[in-house]
């Protein structure tokens, strides 16, 4: 008899060769880009191009997140856990293997968002324009992500919103239909129309019994609202650790 279902956290996570340092090949752009459907919309295909790995230098695993602009800065938007090492500030940023440093600028465990601020920007990545989504999105709107699960490279996959769950101290969270698996933490879920509706950071567990090991459900994922995000407090750090003459900071 089932007992309880809920979740836990879709933490960074690596392949089952996790030790192993990847690389991903210059080849692997133009295969990624040709095999691209021409049925895929607009906003999807930004998403996929805005979507980024992040890893904690020295350590295995990973998780995603995305290329975000804002008042001429390039953020990368990811899930807290994902670079809540607590001896580390700098992350790295990889796409079509190319890395870039990261500097941690805003994390909130409560709610599960950080941002990392890129120095130096990505030349041949096209971040996406922050336009947040005000409010939760409703029951049965489309959504698309695009991250890197497991010892995956780059997935694009879309979902619907199937309901909510409200946690402590975190508020209303959004139960997305669609697919996840450990290293898709801190994608980018954004509603058909192009708004950034939230960050995924976690999956469904069922609990058959207390003697049971819990099952993943992996087709229900958690997404934080980004209405929960201050901005303006990375933006601060920016202009307070980087460089005072940055549009963003006048």
């Amino acid at each position: 008899m089932v007992q309880a279902f809920l979740f836990f956290l879709l933490v960074m996570a690596g392949s089952p060769h996790a030790g192993e340092p990847e690389t991903i090949k210059p080849q692997d752009f133009v295969t990624i880009s040709k095999n691209v459907s021409a049925s895929m919309s607009v906003t999807e295909k930004k998403v996929r191009e805005a979507a980024v790995r992040v890893r904690t230098p020295g350590a295995p695993g990973h998780g995603s997140g995305s290329l975000v602009n804002y008042k001429g800065l390039q953020f990368v938007f990811t899930a807290e856990h994902v670079v809540d090492d607590p001896y580390t500030r700098i992350y790295i940023v990889e796409k079509y293997g190319v890395q870039k440093l990261g500097a941690l600028v805003y994390a909130d465990p409560i709610h599960d968002i950080a941002l990392l601020y890129l120095p130096e920007k990505f030349n041949n990545i096209e971040g996406i324009k922050f336009e947040p989504y005000s409010r939760v999105l409703g029951i049965g709107e489309e959504v698309t992500f695009s991250g890197f699960p497991s010892n995956h490279q780059l997935m694009t996959v879309r979902g619907r919103v199937a309901g909510y769950e409200v946690i402590k101290p975190g508020g209303t969270q959004m139960v997305i239909h669609t697919y996840g698996w450990f290293g898709s933490s801190g994608s980018a879920v954004y509603t058909a129309k192009g708004k950034l509706a939230g960050i995924l950071w976690g999956i469904d567990l069922e609990y058959p019994g207390e003697s049971e090991t819990p099952q993943i459900i992996e087709d229900m994922m958690w997404v934080v609202p980004i209405k929960n995000l201050k901005i303006e407090k990375a933006v601060e750090m920016v202009c307070e650790n980087f460089n005072t003459g940055l549009r963003a900071c006048k």
